[in-house]
């Protein structure tokens, strides 16, 4: 048994991640570094370099961890909509609601998008971009069918893309509001990609 699945091990590795994940959101990837890590788990420095082989592993468990506390809010969010038929206006308010979500900070949102950029140049995040996309456009098509909505893959792939594109842009313009911004976004085009059943 290695001292990472012991107990303890678990638990300063659970602190690790969580320390990265604080400064991932505080400052951005540039912000994850060894000693701050060690410093904000309140651990030794070389703890870092003992329950993971390298800066990009803790950061790829960083970005996991902040993915899966998102998509709870998420999957929270969606849990809470009514199942019935809704205009394309409805709809795209919904879909804004829940994927972007009153709650959430602009640093949770300036950190989605901050590890999808990244993942072209650091491998490790790739895996976490690709399992956080295929988990979004399940939550799209059972939202959309909520909804009383037909939507193919491709298109719910869309959808996210008109999201991603309408938050980016929204995050660029501080008197811009994320959550308004995708809903007039998809207010636009869900009729076309996601039509009534």
């Amino acid at each position: 048994m290695t001292s990472a699945a012991t107990p303890k091990g678990a638990r300063r590795r659970s602190l690790l991640i969580e320390a990265a994940g604080a400064l991932l959101l505080e400052g951005g990837f540039d912000a994850v570094r060894h000693r701050a890590v060690a410093d904000r788990a309140q651990l030794p420095l070389a703890s870092t370099t003992y329950y993971f082989a390298s800066l990009d592993d803790l950061m790829a468990e960083a970005a996991a961890h902040l993915c899966r506390n998102d998509e709870h809010g998420i999957a929270a969010r969606a849990d809470a909509v009514p199942r019935r038929r809704r205009g394309n206006s409805a709809t795209a308010g919904v879909l804004a609601e829940v994927f972007v979500g009153e709650s959430t900070s602009i640093e949770e949102l300036a950190a989605r998008y901050e590890l999808i950029a990244l993942a072209a140049r650091y491998p490790r995040l790739r895996d976490v971009v690709t399992e956080r996309r295929h988990s979004l456009a399940a939550y799209h098509s059972a939202l959309l069918a909520k909804s009383g909505r037909i939507a193919e893959p491709v298109h719910v792939g869309q959808l996210i893309a008109v999201e991603d594109g309408a938050i980016v842009g929204a995050l660029g313009q501080p008197s811009v509001s994320p959550l308004d911004a995708t809903r007039d976004a998809l207010h636009e085009v869900v009729g076309v990609l996601a039509p009534q059943g």
